[in-house]
């Protein structure tokens, strides 16, 4: 399994678990990037190193690579394009940010194929987990504080830019949205 199928399998697991909504509906490319699959949250389940990696891997997702995302041609053309050049640029996927994916219909009826079957690569996460370094955490209290990574569990982050939040902060200080 390389970058682009497990980045995928994490993807269907996260919408699945987190995002039920987008299940069969459309999401931007920059919702994907920021708050779906931010690589801060997500690089440990990702096994990507760099964040350069990461946007080279999410471009190549979202070109259309393997059929595992239904895009729009512009996303197919240019993204495929930079991904052919000798040295492509990752960043350039921060400039689709309004395009819109989903999750190819065929793609979601085999990952439903895998997860059902005992020996599935994308298993269920039943367990609460640390959202920094995918460690189980433990049930029955407060948690304000990973065990495993020590990363502070009470801080989200702003679904308009990203930046994070402490808990009870009604307003982003970053950009002023109100947070839900």
């Amino acid at each position: 399994m390389d970058h682009v199928d497990r980045m995928y399998r994490v993807l269907v697991r996260n919408i699945r678990d987190k995002h039920p909504a987008l299940w069969e509906a459309p999401f931007t490319v920059g919702d994907l990037h920021q708050q779906i699959l931010p690589y801060r949250h997500f690089r440990t389940d990702l096994e990507i190193g760099t964040n350069q990696e990461y946007e080279l891997t999410l471009m190549e997702l979202v070109s259309g690579a393997r059929g595992y995302l239904e895009v729009d041609e512009r996303l197919r053309d240019q993204l495929g394009q930079e991904l052919k050049t000798k040295s492509p640029d990752g960043s350039r996927v921060r400039e689709f940010a309004d395009a819109q994916v989903s999750l190819n219909a065929k793609a979601r009826q085999d990952a439903d194929k895998a997860n059902s079957s005992p020996d599935s690569e994308v298993p269920r996460r039943d367990a609460a987990r640390c959202r920094y370094c995918a460690g189980a955490l433990p049930g029955g209290r407060t948690l304000h504080y990973c065990p495993h990574c020590g990363q502070n569990l009470q801080v989200i982050n702003c679904s308009a830019c990203g930046a994070e939040v402490e808990a009870g902060w009604k307003f982003c200080v970053a950009c002023g949205k109100a947070v839900a």
